[in-house]
């Protein structure tokens, strides 16, 4: 497999219909925003495959992505070393907690949507509300409630320079999810 068809199964997956929030926009917003840094090839995998696996009805999509990542770029030839980074920093994902610097770059990129604009905010709840359309409104509401609570709870959502700026605004939507 070549890096371009790699790309190109990236981007199916990220077009795939269910999809209406975890798509390509948000992987070009987090590439875009992580200009600010620079990314560095390891974080840009990392971003490209951190929701290369999703299905709303399952709680192990960080998991199988990293096992993708894991594949794929094995197949690439990629080093071991750099491989398991990607994962790791994938599997970070799950929990929104970095293990170490290069991760935080890649979850502050990843939660700064919570610190969007109050009407981009809206339409991205929207989207995800879609891509959660197996789920009854109250079930919905309840599950919302419970992640901006646990993300209100920590003592910071951001973990880089970068990210610092946003943690007002994202705490004034995650608390505006609570009286929704």
């Amino acid at each position: 497999m070549a890096c371009s068809e790699l790309l190109i199964e990236l981007s199916g997956r990220y077009a795939e219909p269910h999809r209406h929030y975890h798509d390509l926009r948000h992987i070009a917003d987090m590439l875009m925003n992580g200009r600010a840094f620079p990314l560095n090839e390891v974080q840009v995998m990392a971003v490209w495959f951190h929701d290369a696996v999703y299905d709303a009805t399952r709680s192990d999509n960080e998991e199988r992505s990293a096992v993708l990542a894991e594949e794929r770029l094995g197949a690439l030839g990629w080093p071991g070393d750099a491989v398991a980074r990607v994962a790791r920093i994938v599997r970070d994902t799950a929990g929104h907690v970095p293990s170490d610097a290069e991760s935080a770059v890649v979850l502050d990129l990843d939660l700064a949507s919570l610190a969007a604009e109050p009407a981009v905010f809206r339409a991205n709840r929207a989207a995800i509300r879609l891509e959660y359309a197996h789920v009854g409104d109250a079930d919905f509401s309840a599950g919302t409630a419970r992640f901006a609570a646990g993300m209100l709870d920590r003592d910071r959502l951001f973990h880089t320079d970068w990210g610092a700026p946003l943690e007002e605004r994202a705490r004034a939507n995650l608390r505006g999810l609570l009286v929704d």
